[in-house]
């Protein structure tokens, strides 16, 4: 399949990420459908049609039979077991095998990749038991044939909540603690065909209260620990197969080693700093991978940063570019350039 071959690209979920695909394909002709459950997602804002339906398998399939290629803006709770009838990326093997926790889990300890505890339990009774020394918040994953429900605990009536659903088909339950660290890294990794792998400089994320926090293309972090993030970003992507692009995130703890996060195929608001840092930003890169074109390696032309806070506390004297994600909205600068 070449780029006469695609007409049109389906796009499940409807975040930042989605709205710069959609202005990539459109500057290829390429109209775009997005799969998204809410009216006003901002990444319907400019896709050629908006699905407004629950994602699902049954809409999933759908967008598959009325597209050419499907791109994954999120990451699945539920096993994709049906036929789909166009190339997706991340590929459905790859999808599959971190949609589920406890999988992914395991792949990081046969990988020795440190990671935060949590608690896999199959019986209502030990889960329930093990509950009763948690600290909150905690998340709190019930797991069925095929698919998973989730919640983030933080009080005792989210809790009752939550139990209020169990339903006997739940097989198995994992409690994990949800570590608030200071400063995160966001790793953006794209994985070609061939399985060569290309990797973004890290993104620095800190929280300086609960509604504003910056991200920037870091440049303090050392050779050594920029090396082992890499070593882990390609282990753990050959393992589960990965075709397409993911985010791969961890957590830096006060003693300054790190722990992995998550790992999904939705690109976070991080991904807008490489349309300021790089030669070609990580949406032109993945469109270049959905069609089949030759991919290259990034080069980081400037450092750059980005501040994230309500809408209503956006400067008019704030420079540079500003994005909307949903009522906060984000300012994005360049702030020096790469010299040899």
């Amino acid at each position: 399949m070449n780029l006469r071959d695609v007409k049109q690209i389906g796009i499940v979920g409807g975040g930042p990420a989605t709205l710069m695909l959609c202005f990539e394909a459109a500057k290829l002709g390429i109209s775009t459908c997005v799969l998204d459950p809410k009216v006003d997602c901002i990444g319907a804002a400019v896709a050629t049609e908006h699905i407004v339906a629950s994602i699902n398998k049954e809409n999933i399939k759908k967008l598959s039979l009325r597209c050419d290629k499907v791109i994954f803006n999120i990451k699945p709770e539920f096993e994709l077991d049906m036929k789909l009838h166009a190339p997706i990326y991340p590929s459905k093997e790859s999808l599959n095998e971190v949609y589920d926790t406890k999988n992914v889990w395991d792949i990081l300890e046969l990988l020795e990749i440190p990671t935060s505890k949590i608690y896999y339990q199959d019986s209502k009774q030990e889960t329930f038991a093990k509950i009763e020394g948690l600290q909150m918040p905690f998340r709190f994953i019930k797991q069925f044939e095929g698919y998973c429900k989730t919640m983030d605990i933080f009080s005792k009536e989210d809790l009752a909540d939550f139990i209020l659903e169990m339903d006997e088909g739940v097989q198995s339950f994992i409690l994990q603690p949800i570590e608030e660290y200071k400063q995160t890294i966001s790793c953006i990794c794209l994985v070609d065909e061939q399985g060569k792998t290309h990797l973004y400089y890290p993104i620095e994320v800190k929280y300086e209260d609960e509604d504003t926090c910056g991200l920037r293309i870091s440049d303090n972090l050392t050779k050594t620990m920029v090396n082992r993030l890499n070593r882990y970003n390609r282990k753990l992507l050959k393992e589960i197969n990965a075709t397409g692009v993911y985010t791969v995130r961890y957590g830096i703890k006060p003693n300054k080693s790190v722990e992995f996060i998550d790992i999904t195929p939705e690109l976070g608001v991080g991904g807008l700093l490489t349309l300021e840092a790089y030669d070609i930003s990580i949406y032109e890169q993945y469109m270049k991978l959905v069609l089949d074109m030759k991919l290259v390696a990034p080069e980081l032309i400037a450092y750059a940063h980005g501040t994230i806070k309500p809408t209503h506390e956006v400067d008019k004297e704030d420079t540079g570019h500003v994005y909307r994600i949903a009522d906060h909205k984000m300012c994005v600068n360049k702030e020096k350039k790469i010299t040899e």
